[in-house]
């Protein structure tokens, strides 16, 4: 791909940016969300045309003109959002547009099932029901479905735009090993990570982009972390994880007890105590979801939830914001924004009653809020009137916040938030929680990175098979004892 250039109105995606990959090569795109990796993908995959460049592929010009065409060059993306259909089985998904035909057109759905099952042994893919609803999937099985999907086409270049955010520890492992055997199978795969460990374990070369240019193109072996995130911020990283000075009140600001949810959550007893950032740890499924769900009304509970010492009967997330609870959703594109509404409605759509004058919603209070907030969080974007589907996801998650704090809650729930999220931005967003708690609320904080939950968190409770499996704090607060807590097994003093 060279001198790919697109704009969007008076916001330059790329300008004059190249990149280049090898058959038989993993070749990671890095960069901070707003950099063009995303939009280089969607040009490649034909989602959307450059305005200006040339694509070649093994050696011939790429004339593609849709997606269609670009899925029939060879060319098989896995985007960072989800596209699976909920209400359809995994072997409809797996097959959606190209099912199997039988005698009388498409397979039964017996035969349907039974070839699915085939292409998701083929791809080392265990304990995922062809039969199931996609929607009653996590979202790391759905991820691993979603792969699944596109490889079954057969792909020579497979682009994966951040895959692993949503896939469990296990399921990274079996991708990056994915990845290596379809390198050795001569195809060119092209990989998108914000996590520097992943890109440095697979990842052969790696180009950098910044403001809508590669800036850089490195062999993995001969690199460093530091280096590459240099190039991606164009400065040195300074203070990536705040100074974690403790804020931790005696006061408790939320408890639970005995809290269960079926097929969930067994019994669960905590306490969050106010300035408190009390980290949630654990494998992906091990009742972190249904536990942030019930204490925000979605899931109904048994047991009791306390807020402020007094008993609350939380029963969905209207009553949840009256108590002073706010949740940041495990997926924000569908749980925590409407893509197709401006980043001005998203924010103030859970406080248009506190803004109306007289029965009308007053603009000009509107205006101050939503610039206050977009200010406060550096949130990019061309206006307040921008669409929230046209941010990069960093720009997202910082929408969903915003619109969070504009509730003016006590308590948060913060589910994985920094999943997709670049490098400087996650550094923005760890020095925010640690603020909020500094300003006297407490954080409830759910991460799937180690690293995350030792370095932000005051204290930490590790979940194993819907329950609390262990509680680590001060010298015991270490990633070691968090796997071993995770695996069900006992920690070092």
């Amino acid at each position: 791909m060279r001198n790919i250039s697109k704009s969007y109105g008076e916001v330059k995606a790329l300008v004059d940016a190249d990149f280049h990959a090898d058959a038989g090569e993993i070749h990671a795109l890095l960069g901070e969300n707003g950099a063009g990796k995303s939009t280089l993908v969607k040009i490649l995959s034909r989602v959307v045309a450059q305005d200006r460049g040339d694509i070649t592929l093994f050696g011939a010009p790429l004339a593609t003109r849709s997606p269609r065409e670009a899925i029939q060059a060879g060319i098989g993306t896995v985007y960072q959002e989800l596209s699976l259909v909920p209400a359809f089985t995994v072997a409809e998904n797996l097959f959606f547009g190209r099912a199997p035909m039988g005698p009388l057109g498409t397979q039964p759905d017996r035969k349907l099932a039974r070839s699915a099952e085939s292409l998701l042994e083929s791809y080392g893919v265990s304990g995922i029901d062809p039969r199931a609803e996609a929607g009653r999937l996590s979202v790391s099985e759905q991820q691993v479905v979603e792969i699944v999907k596109v490889l079954g086409r057969q792909p020579r270049v497979l682009v994966l735009d951040e895959p692993t955010s949503g896939l469990s520890e296990d399921r990274v492992e079996w991708l990056l090993a994915l990845m290596r055997r379809l390198a050795g199978q001569g195809k060119i795969v092209v990989f998108i990570s914000h996590r520097m460990n992943e890109v440095k374990t697979v990842a052969d070369r790696v180009t950098v982009f910044r403001n809508g240019s590669s800036v850089g193109v490195r062999a993995m072996a001969e690199t460093s972390s530091d280096e590459l995130v240099s190039l991606m911020l164009g400065r040195d990283v300074v203070d990536y994880f705040p100074k974690k000075e403790s804020h931790v009140g005696s006061d408790v600001i939320l408890e639970t007890l005995g809290l269960s949810v079926t097929n969930g959550v067994s019994d669960v007893n905590l306490t969050l105590h106010k300035g408190e950032v009390l980290g949630i740890g654990g494998l992906v499924g091990q009742g972190q979801t249904p536990l942030f769900l019930s204490l925000f009304g979605i899931l109904s509970s048994e047991g009791s939830i306390r807020v402020r010492g007094r008993k609350r009967s939380i029963r969905n997330p209207r009553g949840s914001i009256a108590s002073g609870i706010a949740l940041i959703p495990e997926d924000k594109s569908t749980q925590g924004l409407v893509a197709s509404m401006a980043i001005r409605e998203n924010i103030t759509l859970p406080i248009l009653k506190t803004l109306k004058s007289r029965g009308l919603v007053s603009r000009r209070r509107e205006r101050e809020v939503v610039l206050d907030l977009m200010n406060v969080l550096k949130v990019k974007a061309e206006s307040m009137e921008s669409r929230v589907g046209t941010l990069s996801g960093g720009n997202q998650q910082k929408v969903v916040i915003a619109k969070l704090l504009s509730t003016h809650p006590s308590i948060f729930l913060m589910y994985d938030l920094t999943r997709g999220v670049d490098v400087g931005t996650k550094t923005e967003i760890f020095h925010l929680v640690r603020e909020l708690a500094r300003e006297g609320n407490g954080v409830l904080f759910y991460s799937t990175t180690t690293d995350e939950l030792v370095n932000v968190c005051d204290r930490v409770l590790v979940m194993h098979d819907g329950k609390i499996a262990e509680e680590l704090e001060g010298g015991r607060l270490t990633k070691e004892n968090i796997v071993r807590a995770s695996l069900g097994e006992a920690v070092r003093a």
